[in-house]
């Protein structure tokens, strides 16, 4: 008798541990899913929509991803992989944003040390269109520190201000433009990187009556072409008054001579 009340002790603690044992997986399946942190598939989802109205988008995405991960069939886990596509979206929209602005500044600088290395422009005679002998030094050195730059596209502005009518002046700019993109081509320029814009009389750098001020506005403008689309925005110098760049033409014979800074 005492072993058989053993024995029914001894199949009872067996029977205990055994259930304990059932138990223990059934827990850890109960709490998995509700996350490590007994969240449920909602609760994430509320998250990570949290997360990403904040701007913290990795805190969103890990959000985003739990729930997909735990819970792959469920309408909170098409909610995160419809929310994680649009946050992927906009880090694109901000990588192109960043590379346009770098592009940008990057655009001012080339043209500012075109600016101080070389000159950018050059002054004509009025009514003229031919290239003296200091217009065509300048476009000799504007074609060497182009050349070393292969991925530089430029657009030649002419300009005129000699007087005459519309038609005239848009003639002239133009025949003032081709000459220094022709020097530039034979000085070993690919012509494929130039383009040519006549402005005619549109485009003065400076309003004014006197003959040295007008000269300013008979020249040639090299333009170093925005990085983001290779086209002209507009002239590297705009002024309404006396003339500011490094060179300033004569009235006498037509050509630079050295501006006082």
């Amino acid at each position: 008798m005492y072993k058989s009340y053993s024995a029914k002790i001894v199949l009872g603690v067996v029977s205990a541990v055994f259930a304990l044992m059932l138990a223990l997986p059934l827990s850890a399946i109960a709490e998995e899913d509700n996350g490590d942190n007994g969240e449920t598939p909602a609760e994430l989802l509320v998250d990570g929509m949290d997360a990403a109205a904040d701007h913290a988008s990795d805190s969103a995405r890990k959000f985003f991803k739990k729930i997909i991960a735990l819970y792959p069939a469920s309408p909170e886990a098409s909610h995160a992989r419809r929310a994680l596509a649009s946050l992927d979206h906009d880090n694109d929209e901000e990588e192109r944003a960043a590379i346009r602005a770098d592009e940008a500044e990057r655009t001012m600088q080339y043209r500012h040390a075109f600016l101080i290395s070389v000159g950018d422009r050059v002054f004509f005679a009025e009514k003229s269109a031919t290239l003296g002998g200091r217009a065509r030094s300048i476009i000799g050195n504007q074609a060497r520190w182009l050349k070393i730059r292969p991925s530089l596209k430029v657009t030649i502005i002419g300009r005129a201000d000699d007087g005459g009518d519309r038609h005239a002046a848009e003639t002239l700019s133009r025949e003032r433009a081709e000459a220094v993109r022709d020097l530039l081509i034979k000085a070993g320029l690919d012509p494929a990187r130039i383009d040519v814009r006549a402005t005619g009389n549109d485009d003065r750098l400076a309003r004014c009556s006197t003959a040295l001020c007008r000269a300013e506005n008979r020249n040639a403008e090299v333009f170093i072409n925005d990085l983001r689309d290779r086209e002209p925005r507009r002239s590297s110098i705009q002024r309404t008054q006396g003339p500011k760049t490094s060179m300033a033409p004569s009235v006498e014979s037509g050509a630079p001579s050295e501006m006082p800074r």
